[in-house]
């Protein structure tokens, strides 16, 4: 009787090792088509974490190379408003300098013209007086001078104004496209941001070994359920 009921006991235990190990097998399958999935992740991962990679640098460079040429051309434009301005001012003070010389001619002339009929109205010589009264009378020659109309209020106090306009469009734009790639910039994640359930996933992933019977089993069937999503 002793016998029949181990050899019964024999028997059901290795029905019971038959079916559990089916389900190990089955279980082991599932285990080895998701590490097979995670080693495809981690390959795309790290594929694309190089591809981030490669990418921010050449952003970078390619940031730095565009800043650089606005650069030079701001300063470029810099030294055309400041050579328009010279070669205006140069091309003024020409001309005005030209008349102002003109002017000190004739003004020097119509002075000594002046002390001469000064002294000749002084003189008790008439026929000195006579002689040289009608040359002295006579309004000296000079050459024509342009119709001078002098204007005060002339000033370059409006390129400030126009400049001033420009650097605050350029900051406005600035300002404007900086916010557009900053946002679009943060907006990029290889993973989800903290708080998806793709994350909540990799922690429970992350989950201690079973040391017990009883913790494999409660984690066979986490897994199993896990695996029939995937």
């Amino acid at each position: 009787m002793v016998d029949q009921h181990r050899h019964h006991d024999t028997v059901s235990s290795a029905t019971e090792r038959t079916e559990k190990q089916k389900q190990l097998g089955e279980t082991q399958r599932k285990f080895q088509q998701r590490i097979q999935k995670r080693e495809k992740k981690l390959q795309d991962l790290r594929q694309a974490v190089e591809s981030l990679t490669r990418s921010a640098q050449a952003a970078v460079e390619d940031s730095e190379r565009i800043f650089t040429e606005l650069i030079y051309s701001i300063e470029r434009r810099r030294s055309e408003v400041k050579e328009l301005i010279r070669d205006q001012e140069k091309a003024s003070v020409s001309q005005a300098e030209g008349v102002i010389k003109r002017l000190e001619q004739e003004i020097a002339e119509l002075r000594r013209r002046d002390a001469e009929m000064e002294q000749l109205s002084h003189t008790e010589d008439h026929i000195h007086f006579l002689q040289s009264c009608q040359s002295l009378s006579s309004y000296p020659e000079c050459k024509d001078l342009p119709s001078i109309t002098v204007n005060p209020d002339v000033s370059f106090e409006f390129v400030k104004k126009f400049v001033s306009d420009l650097k605050d469009k350029l900051e406005h734009i600035c300002k404007e496209k900086l916010a557009k790639i900053s946002g679009t910039v943060k907006d990029m994640h290889l993973l989800p941001v903290p708080g998806s359930s793709t994350v909540k996933d990799v922690h429970r992933l992350q989950a201690p070994e079973p040391r017990t019977r009883e913790e494999f089993l409660q984690c066979e069937s986490v897994y199993s359920a896990e695996f029939t999503q995937v």
